[in-house]
Parts: C-alpha cells; sequence; structure tokens
C-alpha cells in the first residue's frame, strides 16, 4: 500500500516473527495438559443469521471478546476500535458516533437524512449513527462483520456492521463490583448483579457510572470541565425458558451520555478560549425482546423485536472565541459572537422474523423478514454577532426545524450446501423497499421510495475442522436521502436529494486454527467497486459566519476500495497470549464529475494501513502485564480540501494481579502522550482577515489510572 512507511512495517514484521520463534520454540515438549490449558478460546460469531464459529463464517469479521474488553481499562468502544483492522471512527463529538469500515462510512452528525453506510446494533437494538451507546462496562463481545452485509442486515451496512452484546445471564449466582480512578479528575464505578429467577428464568443487572474532566482548559473561563464526560449506563437482562420449545430474552437499557463539548480551539491545542462552550448529549432508552421457538422436524423460528429512543443536544459556541481574545488578534476592538444549538429526537422500532433449517440438514437454509420504522425531528438555532468600526450589520438569528420518517420492509432468505469431501456454498439476497418523507421550516418536502436488492456467493473449502478458505462476492446497498436545511445555501433544489449508493464486494479468505487450538490467524484480500456514490462535501457560505458552514451529500460516480485484512493469535503456553492485527487500505474516487482533481485521491478517512499488536503475561501467582501498540497511517479529512492528518502510534500499559476473587490494575492510555488528529477542518474563522486555516480536534492525551474489580 502506498504510505506504509518502512518503521511500521518493521514493528508489525518483528512481532509477526516472535510470535513464530515462540511458536518453534514452546511447542516441543507441552504435555497433552499443558497443551489443553494454553488453547485460545472458540470465537463465536452471534451476528449472522445462524450462531457459528468465527471460523466457519466465510467472510472477513473481527470478535474483540470477553477478556479483550475487561482489561482494556476503557471507557468507549472508540478506545477498542484500535484494535480492529479497517476500523476507523471520526471526532467532530463527545463520544465516537460514527465508523469507517474499510474507507466508507459517514463522519458527521450534520450530514443528510439517518442512514449511515454502517450499522451499529446493541443487543438486537438498531443504534447505527448513534455509536455512542457503545459503553464498555458489562459488555460481553463486540462483532465486527467487514464487507457488505446485505443479507443480514440490509440499508444500513453497505460497508459492514458492528453489534455489540452485553454479558448474559448466569443460571449461577455472581456479582462484580468495578472501581477506577484517573488522571483529568476520572471517577468511575459500575455493579453487576445476576443469577437464577426460579426453575426457567435467570437475570441480571448492571450499573455503571463515569466522570471526567475532558482533557480541555478553558482559559476565557478559567476552567477545565467544559468538554466533561458524564456517563452513565443501565441495562437488566432476562431470560426465561418456559418449555423445551420456546426461550425469551429480553433485554432493557438506558445510556445517559450527559456531555460538554469544548473540542476546538484556534492553535489546535488543547486549551480552548469560548465564551459559550456547548453540549454533545445523547440520552438513550432502548428495550428487545428475542423469542426462538423450536418447530416439529427440527425447524425453528426466531422473532427479534427492537425499540430505541434518543434524544440529543449538540451545541457548541462557534467562533470557538471572546470578544477580548478576537480584539487581541484582530489589533482592535470587535465583537464577534456565534453558536449554534441542535436539539434531536430519534425513535426507531424494528422487528424480525427468521425460520432455519435444522441444524443437522444437509441443505441449510434461512428464510426472513425485516420491518423498520424510523422518525427524528430536528431543531436547530443558530446566533451570532460581528461588529467592527465602520462595520455593524447587528445580530443574526437563524431557526430550522425538519422532521423525517422512513418504513423499511425486506425479505431475505440464504442456502447453503455441502458438496464433493469438503466443499460448501452459500447463497443469499434480499429485497428492500424503503419509503421515506421529509417536510421542514424552509417549506421544502420530499417523499422519495427507494427499491433495493443485495446479497452473497460464497464457495468455502475446508481441511480438516479448523481451517478453511473461501471465496466470496457480495453486494450491498444505501438508500438515498436529502441534505437536510440546506435550501437557499447555493444548492440547486434538484442537489437536495441523493439517489441510492451500490458496492460490489470481491474477497479470498483463509483462516484456521493451529497447534492444539493455540494459533489462531485470517486473512482476506479484497477488492470493492462503489457504484453512484455518495460523497459529502463542505462549504462556506459566507466566511464571516461560521454558522454557515454546511454539509451536503451527492452522487458522484465511482470508486474503488481495496485492501488486506490480517490478524494472529498466539499463546505459546498458559502464561503467554500474543495478537497481531494488521489493516492495508486502498482507496480512491476514481469519477468525480465537476471535480476532477479529486479523481484517483484517496477517500477520506481511510488511512492506508493500521495496525495493533498485543502481548499479555500472566503468571501462575496472578501477576500479569499486558501491552498494546496501536498505529494509524495519515488520511484526508475531507473531500472538500487536501489536508490531512499526521500518522500516529499509541501505546497502552496494564500492570496488575489476580488473587481470590480480586483484581486489581494501573494502567495507562496513549503511554507517551502522543499528539493525533480525529478530525479536521478548513475554512474561515479567524477575522478581520477571514483566511482559510486548518483546525483540527485532537485525540485524548495520556491517560492513566487504577482500577479494582471484586467478583463474587
Amino acid at each position: 500500500m502506498r504510505h506504509f512507511t518502512s518503521r511500521s512495517f518493521f514493528l508489525t514484521a518483528s512481532a509477526f516473527l516472535a510470535m513464530a520463534a515462540f511458536a518453534q520454540n514452546s511447542g516441543d515438549g507441552l504435555t497433552a495438559e499443558a497443551e489443553a490449558a494454553a488453547a485460545l478460546e472458540e470465537v463465536v460469531v452471534t451476528a449472522s443469521l445462524k450462531e457459528m464459529r468465527s471460523l466457519d463464517l466465510p467472510s472477513s469479521v473481527t470478535v474483540l471478546d470477553t477478556q479483550t474488553i475487561r482489561s482494556s481499562a476503557a471507557q468507549h468502544f472508540e478506545e477498542l476500535a484500535q484494535l480492529t483492522p479497517n476500523l476507523h471512527w471520526a471526532g467532530g463529538s463527545s463520544r465516537a458516533r460514527y465508523f469507517q469500515v474499510r474507507g466508507i462510512g459517514e463522519r458527521s452528525q450534520y450530514e443528510g437524512a439517518p442512514n449511515p453506510s454502517v450499522g451499529f446494533l446493541l443487543d438486537d437494538i438498531d443504534f447505527s449513527a448513534l455509536g455512542g451507546v457503545a459503553t464498555r462496562f458489562d459488555l460481553d463481545s463486540v462483532e465486527i462483520l467487514r464487507g457488505p452485509q446485505g443479507t443480514r442486515y440490509g440499508a444500513n451496512a453497505l460497508a459492514g456492521l458492528i453489534y455489540a452484546r452485553s454479558k448474559e445471564p448466569s443460571r449461577e449466582r455472581e456479582a462484580e463490583v468495578e472501581i477506577s480512578l484517573g488522571n483529568d479528575r476520572m471517577r468511575a464505578a459500575g455493579l453487576a448483579l445476576g443469577g437464577p429467577l426460579g426453575p426457567s428464568a435467570a437475570g441480571r443487572f448492571s450499573a455503571h457510572q463515569y466522570r471526567a474532566n475532558g482533557f480541555r482548559r478553558n482559559a476565557t473561563l478559567d476552567r477545565d470541565n467544559t468538554n466533561a464526560r458524564q456517563e452513565l449506563s443501565l441495562r437488566a437482562k432476562l431470560n426465561y425458558q418456559p418449555s423445551p420449545q420456546l426461550a425469551l430474552r429480553l433485554t432493557l437499557l438506558h445510556i445517559d451520555l450527559n456531555n460538554g463539548y469544548d473540542g476546538w480551539s484556534i492553535d489546535n491545542e488543547l486549551t480552548t478560549w469560548s465564551d459559550r462552550p456547548g453540549r454533545d448529549s445523547q440520552s438513550s432508552a432502548g428495550a428487545s425482546l428475542r423469542a426462538d421457538f423450536a418447530l416439529p422436524g427440527g425447524h425453528s423460528l426466531a422473532s427479534i423485536t427492537g425499540a430505541a429512543n434518543s434524544d440529543i443536544e449538540h451545541s457548541f459556541d462557534a467562533d470557538w472565541g471572546e470578544d477580548g481574545y478576537w480584539s487581541e488578534i484582530a489589533g482592535f476592538d470587535i465583537r464577534y459572537d456565534y453558536a449554534s444549538r441542535t436539539l434531536r429526537e430519534r425513535r426507531g422500532l424494528s422487528q424480525e422474523l427468521r425460520l432455519l433449517s435444522p441444524a443437522n440438514s444437509e441443505t441449510g437454509y434461512v428464510l426472513g423478514l425485516w420491518f423498520l420504522n424510523l422518525e427524528e425531528n430536528n431543531d436547530r438555532l443558530d446566533t451570532g454577532l460581528y461588529a467592527e468600526p465602520g462595520y455593524a450589520p447587528g445580530p443574526s438569528e437563524d431557526r430550522f426545524a425538519s422532521r423525517y420518517g422512513a418504513d423499511s420492509l425486506a425479505l431475505f432468505g440464504e442456502l447453503s450446501r455441502s458438496f464433493g469431501h469438503a466443499w460448501e456454498w452459500t447463497a443469499g439476497l434480499r429485497r428492500e423497499q424503503r419509503k421515506a418523507n421529509y417536510d421542514d421550516s424552509n417549506d421544502e418536502r420530499f417523499a422519495p421510495k427507494d427499491e433495493m436488492f443485495g446479497g452473497h456467493l460464497s464457495l468455502a473449502r475446508a481441511f480438516g475442522d479448523n481451517a478453511k478458505v473461501y471465496a466470496r462476492i457480495a453486494r450491498g446497498y444505501k438508500a438515498g436521502g436529502f441534505n437536510l436545511g440546506l435550501a437557499g445555501q447555493g444548492l440547486r433544489s434538484d442537489e437536495l436529494l441523493y439517489q441510492p449508493e451500490f458496492l460490489w464486494n470481491y474477497e479470498l479468505g483463509a483462516k484456521g486454527l493451529w497447534l492444539d487450538g493455540r494459533l489462531r490467524g485470517e486473512l482476506s484480500v479484497f477488492h470493492s467497486e462503489r457504484v453512484d456514490v455518495q460523497v459529502d462535501s463542505s462549504r462556506q457560505v459566507d466566511p464571516q459566519d461560521p454558522n454557515t458552514f454546511v454539509f451536503f451529500t451527492r452522487n458522484v460516480g465511482r470508486g474503488n476500495n481495496r485492501g488486506i485484512e490480517l490478524s494472529v493469535a498466539f499463546a505459546p503456553n498458559q502464561a503467554w497470549r500474543l495478537s497481531a492485527a494488521l489493516g492495508l487500505l486502498d482507496t480512491e474516487i476514481t469519477r468525480f464529475p465537476g471535480r476532477p482533481q479529486l479523481e484517483g485521491r484517496e477517500q477520506p478517512h481511510a488511512p492506508s494501513y493500521g495496525y495493533a499488536l498485543a502481548a499479555r503475561w500472566r503468571n501462575p501467582g496472578g501477576w500479569f502485564i499486558e501491552s498494546e501498540l496501536t498505529g494509524r497511517d495519515g488520511f484526508y479529512f475531507s473531500n472538500s480540501h487536501d489536508r490531512k492528518s499526521e500518522p500516529y502510534a499509541l501505546a497502552n500499559l496494564r500492570l496488575g494481579r489476580y488473587w481470590g476473587g480480586w483484581e486489581t490494575f494501573a494502567w495507562a492510555r496513549n503511554l507517551f502522550d502522543e499528539y493525533y488528529a480525529v478530525r479536521g477542518f478548513f475554512f474561515s474563522n479567524v477575522p478581520p482577515d477571514w483566511p482559510e486555516q486548518e483546525f483540527r480536534q485532537q485525540g485524548d492525551p495520556r491517560h492513566f489510572g487504577v482500577t479494582i474489580r471484586r467478583s463474587f
């Protein structure tokens, strides 16, 4: 790939060679008991139409298991995303809401209708484009399926699907308490309780509160908490099996991110000067009910119902300063004061039915029906004032309200059959209809209807029980939409709407488990062709008004995304666990009418390489050391300009001990205090000459602390 530096290649290659050396030196002399104890845990994927081992799924997937999540000292999934090949996320909010898989995905909540390219499910509840709910405490696993998931999910999974699951109730009584303290005035506490609720039921409840100042100091207000994070997570689960033919799983959750938002400064540093810092809060309540029915002849029927309500506020000081600060820069007295606030309400209800063939059937099948109702209201208020000697136009105020609704209905099916000695083919198809309606305070009204279909065809060859190679062709799609509130902002009426995008993905892969289960590896090579690419762009209508910086989406032609994903995990003995992941990515827009200068350029937020190296050592006395090194290449911030981030590497370290139900460890994230960007813009925001400048939101600096857990 084009920008894979020699330093990063050396680090990754050295890790692979070290693993090979461990395998050669530690494979001999192990007893059968020691080999069994050192074996890696089996990885199961539940986000596919049928629950199966990761090794048996003919597509590229990464599963972050319980141990990885628990030992990470992370608060949010955004901090775990670095461990996954070709998964990225965009800043611009207090927590990551938008993800990019293989270089495809939205980067901002300002863009178009709520129709993302990457699906996000939490306990079977659709939170696509609302990834802020992905808090870490009591999560059991996170599955990242890369490539179109046109059979499994549909229009919100053009690029891939992220499926997070909280821990299931146990038939044994259990409890866990967790307390964490760290710099940035970080305090966190969590409690989880679970166990049987009678002969046929089990339940689990968890609660977690997290507080931190947000690593910014506001010099204007002399405060260090204007970017603070106050995050509450409540989850409850009930599993009930009234008969051998029926199993019910109920999940209730409430995630409240009561966060400030003061993440931008004129000099791109961690000191801010805003006099009206904003908020980036999200309060989400959700519920899901899954019912599994055992039918005669070994058939089964699954019903999955999900509902979610989210209230979101995103507000910010649009000029990032105050009058005294701006007057000092200008050299004379000026008044420059702009702010923006958007209130968003989203309601969603989904229902899915799946009919599955018997587990031992020679020909396996899944037939299904899926429905989604989505409603969203937005209420935005922009205010501003700019005045200098001889120029005093007075204050401005712009109000905008919009209402959006969409009903999606899909039929899907999948067939699989073995043939020959070890071959298997699988074919899936999904047909989806999406009817939307939209109106706003600018008297714009749309009622588009999209008919889309996707699917996949794969051929796999097994080598024994634990190795497989596969070839896969998949077609994904993403519904069209509209640019919210941009009438009168320089867009023609026919540019307010954009059409669906389609993607053809061609993939070859191999995966396996070797050395008596102590070595696991997965390799995939893919090439994707995007048709009618939905490209987002930005424009500043008035250089003296930062609130006129607008985002819009249009179809521009074609694009290519291709790359490699490699992951390896190795357990040379009971004490050591080593892993490495590498993602290489080459993206381009091959045809961009109207902006030929972007043809052949990389797509934004698509770093050409990313890697993650991890090592864990644990001795019989319970002492342990865990380390991670993750890195990303630089990436373009936008389709509207050629500004790029710098490559960066982050080191994480944990040191602690387990004993008698206790666990305590010290941890550090971004150990070497790397300075790195998670979002960038290029526009005018500095009076009195209003030059276009690059502005970056920086990632979190070094974060360290101590965590104590007690399990009963």
